[in-house]
């Protein structure tokens, strides 16, 4: 179906699997649009309750392709490309489900970016992740310089990015930019099993969640207040409502349908 990467899609969790082993799934135009290809294609399988990001190879991804991006002949065509990744990548970030990155090696600048777009992180220990674009007279184009920012402690942000530092795996954890650290050998397993307890959770609730968050991030707090206000009424009307409610009464598992 794709070039780029591998899909796979079994018992509600789609995989996709950065394909260019060779280039370290280094991100070029093709991959970009293949980007948006997806999350039109995720959006219309119903199927599909939580999305996993992983690389093929030992990296997660390490960036744009340097030799695609040198070959950009002008300052306008080079924001064009930008343009594309940025989309793909809101489109990945607001996606209506969750979404994991099993981050099985390094990621650095756009891969870094990707991983950011992902309501979790899992981190191989081993890995490291970045975005060192300024050592070769550029910046974060992807929402890195807005998303660290606001993910991470203003120093270490601005160290990444003013210098091109690193974090390791443990740094990473510390400030709170990943989940959990793992063995690179159980990212995968362990994003997968992440992807089997969300998929657990009542489908309209954790959309809604997703969005509140979202919402609460970009807006002034009594704002995200009444969205919240409003969430919470059209989930009161839900049949996983009643379910979820009815088994805890009953002292059962709930069985959630999405209705």
């Amino acid at each position: 179906m794709y070039q780029s990467f591998e899909y796979s899609l079994a018992d509600g969790i789609a995989l996709v699997r950065l394909n260019r082993p060779t280039k370290l799934n280094s991100i070029d135009a093709a991959m970009v649009r293949e980007f948006g290809e997806l999350v039109a294609a995720v959006r219309a399988d119903k199927r599909v309750r939580v999305v996993v990001f992983t690389g093929n190879g030992r990296a997660f991804c390490a960036g744009a392709d340097i030799a695609n991006l040198n070959s950009i002949n002008n300052s306008g065509d080079f924001m064009g490309f930008i343009e594309q990744v940025q989309m793909a990548f809101n489109a990945i970030e607001d996606l209506d489900r969750p979404t994991i990155a099993a981050i099985n090696g390094l990621a650095f600048g756009g891969g870094c970016e990707l991983s950011l777009v992902c309501d979790f992180r899992i981190m191989a220990a081993e890995a490291m992740i970045g975005v060192p674009e300024i050592t070769i007279g550029v910046l974060p184009g992807a929402g890195g310089t807005q998303r660290l920012s606001k993910m991470l402690p203003p120093a270490i942000a601005k160290r990444m990015i003013y210098l091109g530092d690193p974090l390791t795996s443990a740094q990473a954890l510390h400030f709170g930019l990943v989940n959990e650290v793992v063995p690179a050998a159980a990212v995968l397993e362990t994003a997968m099993d992440f992807a089997r307890r969300l998929i657990r959770m009542p489908p309209l609730a954790m959309r809604c969640g997703k969005l509140l968050v979202h919402t609460g991030m970009n807006a002034d707090l009594k704002s995200g207040i009444e969205a919240e206000r409003q969430a919470m009424g059209f989930l009161f009307g839900t049949e996983d409502r009643v379910e979820g409610m009815g088994a805890f009464l009953a002292k059962r598992p709930a069985v959630f349908k999405g209705r």
